[in-house]
């Protein structure tokens, strides 16, 4: 046996060679089968010392001692131990170097994911105004809510000027209505002063008659004049008041219909 060659199932294996997995599970068989091995060959001699004490005689003895059983029987034990002590040492250098492995290998993953993260930091800075990075489909969405929502407040809108023209409408329409009926009331009016106007004509004349027989015919005469003129003035200038308001009315009812009429 060599210390820098050890022989596992007829394979070898130096001092500087990486064991693997299985070579340490074979290292632990030779080593258990080394040490009984070892104990079946002392249990050998125990029992044949056991077993005949007389029978080992003294050429026997010297025999067993001579320098060549020595030397054959301490070789292969030596042989067994050094073997054994080599495989404790291979193993654990192979998970020395395993987990040194290990270490290496983790220290390169996080070099490797550092770098990638410092390449993606740096692209996307560098990528940062550019074209590509714009969600057209969310572009388009916000487009489309922006229509909807101009379309709402444009049928918004139209509905309100709906309502307004209706509001107009209606209201022109009252007004006509409240015109006719003030019209009517304003004839109402006239008609009551047109009873007075005549009852005090009639009372007019019937003073007149009467002061045509007294002496002071003629002042009442000229008095009764004056009052009819008077009211044939009051009259007059009524019925041009009457009249301008009258015109005034219509001038302003169809503007209103020319307005109601633009509004459309």
């Amino acid at each position: 046996s060599n210390k820098s060659d050890v022989v596992i199932d007829n394979q070898p294996v130096g001092s500087g060679d990486h064991l693997t997995a299985n070579d340490g599970d074979k290292l632990d068989a030779s080593r258990g089968n080394a040490l009984n091995e070892d104990e079946d060959d002392a249990n050998e001699i125990d029992s044949e010392d056991e077993g005949d004490p007389d029978a080992l005689d003294l050429d026997d003895l010297e025999r067993s001692l001579t320098p060549l059983q020595v030397s054959d029987t301490s070789l292969q034990r030596m042989s067994r131990s050094e073997s054994a002590e080599i495989f404790s040492k291979k193993y654990v250098e192979r998970h020395q170097v395993k987990s040194d492995m290990l270490l290496d290998e983790k220290a390169k993953r996080l070099n490797k994911e550092r770098r990638r993260q410092l390449h993606i930091q740096k692209w996307q800075c560098k990528t940062t105004k550019s074209p590509f990075k714009v969600n057209l489909v969310a572009d388009n969405e916000r487009l489309d809510e922006v229509r909807a929502c101009e379309n709402r407040v444009r049928m918004l809108e139209q509905a309100r000027r709906v309502r307004e023209l209706e509001r107009k409408t209606k209201q022109v329409k009252n007004d006509i209505i409240l015109k006719a009926l003030q019209e009517t009331s304003d004839l109402d009016a006239l008609r009551r002063e047109k009873r007075v106007i005549i009852e005090e004509e009639k009372r007019l004349k019937a003073l007149l008659d009467l002061e045509k027989t007294n002496s002071h015919r003629k002042m009442d005469m000229l008095a009764a004049q004056n009052a009819e003129k008077r009211r044939k003035q009051e009259k007059i200038e009524y019925r041009m008041k009457q009249r301008k308001d009258q015109l005034h009315d219509r001038d302003e009812r169809y503007k209103d219909l020319l307005k109601s009429k633009l509004a459309l």
